[in-house]
């Protein structure tokens, strides 16, 4: 993930409560709640599209704050004074004169405030401590089985959570909450994880019993998703209005923006790509159903596969081995399920339109064999030009990146518009000097 510093004005978001994020931009109306005062509420309404403003232009003057935010001179000013006082903006460097004093030019300290992501797995949990710029400060590894143990996971994240904070030699007071994404389907107004079939959970609650023991806000949310969010909030689709992040590993699934919206689908399960079923009666999948695609496509049936025609056990890197080593067997394998998969994408494409798609996960380690057939199904079974117009890039990334992913929500709530209706977890109103 590429982080992009653009120096547009925020556009708005359509979103629902709990999709808004930093980019929302909605006027202030008569529908608000009375539980705030309207002139505190426009203060911070003001506070916060002067925070985005730069946040987006990475530098920026006052003058430029000023003539972009519609904001009165003296306005910006009052609040750039608060927040520099703060130590929530930074005064950074002179931009060039165009006759007369050089302007100063005004950041976000990244060291203002630290947010925490942490990615689940069957086999473990990674967490990370993030700056603000999503850059990682501290990072951890720690294996433990989860599956079907959802008590030993909220002892794992409190754990983990405590370690990586005293190894970044963060103090509580500076971290702004922490992020959590699982496969599954969330919940994610209360942090409940509905159902997920790779843990083997059914409605677990997860921020309730963690914001009570680390005292701090917990949001949680479909890994995949996370990783939506990521490529939105600073990533190679900053800019992007529709687009579509592919993973593909273990699990295939999609995390959807449309219109700079994130989409979860009514009871938050939108983007289960990989169990469309795409062979009824075919192999049977984890979830419980037969010939579904990652039942087909995904990691562990293709190791299954190689290894009954090789007569051998198939682990991860034996495949990667085997891949390299230019193995026939293999190649005939992993080529084929690109091709499958590749034919599914396409459709996707077809019924969404991105503009963009993000391929990610570890089976992008998979390499041309397996990504080369689902690019060119991409570009050549899609209706029309579409597949041909859209953009396509590929990352290949680990878990580590997942749980920065996971610290984006974090992130997104820190800088998104306030509310009169809810608490709110905006930086401004939780960080002082």
């Amino acid at each position: 993930m590429t982080r992009k510093l653009l120096n547009a004005q925020p556009q708005p978001e359509r979103t629902s409560k709990e999709d808004r994020g930093a980019n929302d931009r909605k006027e202030p109306a008569a529908k608000f709640s009375t539980r705030r005062g309207s002139r505190s509420l426009l203060r911070d309404l003001n506070v916060s599209l002067l925070i985005e403003l730069v946040r987006r232009a990475g530098t920026i003057s006052r003058a430029d704050l000023a003539r972009q935010s519609s904001l009165s001179a003296p306005t910006v000013s009052t609040i750039v004074e608060n927040l520099l006082g703060r130590g929530i903006l930074n005064e950074v460097s002179m931009a060039p004169s165009s006759g007369g004093r050089p302007p100063v030019l005004l950041s976000i300290d990244p060291k203002a405030g630290y947010v925490i992501g942490i990615k689940l797995r069957a086999e473990g949990v990674t967490t990370v401590v993030c700056d603000l710029d999503a850059q990682v400060v501290a990072a951890s590894e720690a294996s433990e089985s989860l599956v079907g143990n959802p008590e030993a996971a909220i002892l794992a994240i409190e754990r983990e959570t405590r370690r990586v904070m005293r190894k970044a030699a963060v103090p509580p007071s500076k971290v702004l909450g922490v992020g959590i994404g699982l496969p599954g389907i969330i919940e994610t107004d209360r942090g409940v994880c509905n159902y997920s079939h790779l843990l083997w959970w059914r409605d677990v609650d997860i921020a309730g019993p963690l914001r009570k023991k680390l005292g701090m806000p917990v949001w949680v949310d479909n890994d995949v998703n996370t990783l939506a969010v990521a490529e939105k909030w600073s990533g190679d689709a900053s800019d992007a209005r529709d687009f579509v992040t592919l993973s593909v590993g273990r699990g295939i699934g999609l995390g959807i923006m449309i219109d700079r919206s994130l989409y979860r689908g009514a009871n938050g399960a939108a983007g289960e790509f990989g169990h469309i079923v795409i062979e009824p009666g075919g192999p049977k999948c984890e979830c419980g159903k037969s010939g579904c695609l990652e039942a087909i496509v995904g990691e562990k049936a293709l190791r299954q596969t190689i290894g009954e025609r090789l007569g051998r056990d198939v682990t991860r890197a034996v495949l990667i081995e085997l891949l390299q080593g230019g193995d026939t067997v293999t190649l005939e394998v992993v080529e084929s399920a690109g091709r499958r998969l590749g034919t599914a994408v396409a459709n996707m494409m077809t019924l969404l339109n991105p503009e963009l798609l993000i391929i990610c996960g570890e089976g992008t380690e998979l390499g041309p064999t397996f990504l080369d057939p689902i690019i060119a199904a991409v570009r050549e079974q899609t209706f029309g030009d579409l597949g041909r117009k859209a953009e396509v890039k590929v990352q290949r990334w680990g878990d580590e990146v997942w749980a920065v992913g996971a610290a984006t929500l974090v992130l997104r709530e820190s800088f998104s518009l306030p509310s009169a209706d809810e608490k709110s977890h905006a930086i401004w109103n939780r960080v002082d000097a």
